[in-house]
């Protein structure tokens, strides 16, 4: 009987999205953040959540959806052991890169390298053809942290720590698996992008379709968030793409300011296919500038140094980046092996 009337709260939210053209209507901030509490509290049945997103999937979700879901997920999360540690940045990684290596790797262990504490975590799909950045850290041999101890310790002595979305929560990454299911991915991606799971003082996030960044920042707004960078990076991954345009998206001291950014690279340097992860390990210590990698790694650095600095100009966050660049431990990835 308990579990029928727990199904039935949530089968409002189900009818409500699917009534047909004229009966539909998009969720309020209340009612997202009720329906996805119910969700992450083990109240709803697969059918009934696997419906859901994919209605909301269909017409794409709104910004009041997205704050009512991210307010459940956080609030979620804060019933979980806190770290012993102060993140200053979380760096979701959720997409993956296509054709070409995760730079923005380069440029987050670069600022860990000058003492700002960073937490990255993304979910690896299988079959997919793309590369995650999970894979190159295990390769790489840096940890993926199992634990939140594992986590602070990364923090204290690195201050740099991956974690997988399974080991951030279950609930949260068995609802992105629901993509094995469906064939699509879910409302689910921008949620473990907005969520900031550790509390950090500033986030970063990368999308890929077009109105996503305008959607992060309309939704960070209505959360009070205190700094989030959001911009369409390479592949949806917060990675500047150093040979396109790209407009910087920043909520911070409670404004929302755009910046647009020329591209850097005039020709197409990326080099298509070659994903040997020696020219990530190669570049790092200076063995061998790579063509592409040089400018995506210090835009990318630029952007975020621009957003934990409080610095607006593009040439200002360039200066910054280059001096982070140049303070990095060349041997950081040889003493991890």
């Amino acid at each position: 009987m308990s579990s029928t009337i727990r199904s039935n709260d949530f089968t409002q939210y189900v009818k409500i999205l699917g009534r047909g053209k004229k009966g539909a209507r998009s969720l309020t901030v209340d009612e997202a953040e009720h329906a996805m509490g119910l969700m992450l509290s083990g109240q709803v049945a697969p059918e009934q959540s696997g419906a859901f997103w994919m209605l909301i999937r269909i017409r794409e979700e709104t910004v009041d959806e997205t704050v009512g879901f991210t307010k459940a997920t956080r609030r979620y999360l804060s019933q979980k052991k806190p770290l012993s540690i102060k993140v200053d940045l979380d760096w979701p990684a959720y997409a993956g890169k296509r054709n070409e290596l995760p730079w923005f790797l380069l440029a987050a262990v670069a600022l860990a390298n000058i003492g700002t504490k960073i937490v990255m975590h993304g979910h690896t799909f299988e079959g997919e053809n793309r590369l995650y950045v999970e894979e190159v850290i295990e390769q790489l041999g840096l940890q993926v942290c199992q634990s939140r101890e594992q986590l602070s310790q990364m923090l204290e002595t690195r201050c740099f720590a991956y974690m997988p979305l399974g080991k951030v929560d279950e609930t949260l990454a068995s609802m992105m698996d629901l993509k094995y299911v469906l064939g699509l991915r879910s409302p689910v991606n921008t949620v473990v992008r907005m969520m900031n799971p550790f509390f950090a003082a500033h986030s970063v996030h990368g999308v890929f379709h077009r109105g996503y960044d305008e959607l992060h920042l309309s939704a960070c707004e209505q959360l009070g968030d205190a700094s989030v960078l959001v911009f369409r990076g390479g592949n949806g991954e917060a990675e500047v793409n150093p040979e396109r345009d790209v407009t910087l998206g920043k909520w911070q001291q409670g404004m929302a300011s755009w910046s647009n950014w020329p591209k850097a690279e005039q020709e197409h340097k990326r080099l298509k296919d070659n994903v040997d992860l020696s020219r990530l390990t190669d570049h790092w210590r200076g063995d061998q500038l790579d063509p592409f990698g040089q400018q995506a790694v210090r835009q990318t650095i630029a952007s975020v140094a621009g957003l934990l600095y409080g610095v607006t100009s593009h040439e200002e966050c360039l200066v910054l980046a280059d001096s982070i660049w140049l303070k990095r431990d060349k041997a950081y990835f040889d003493s991890q092996i």
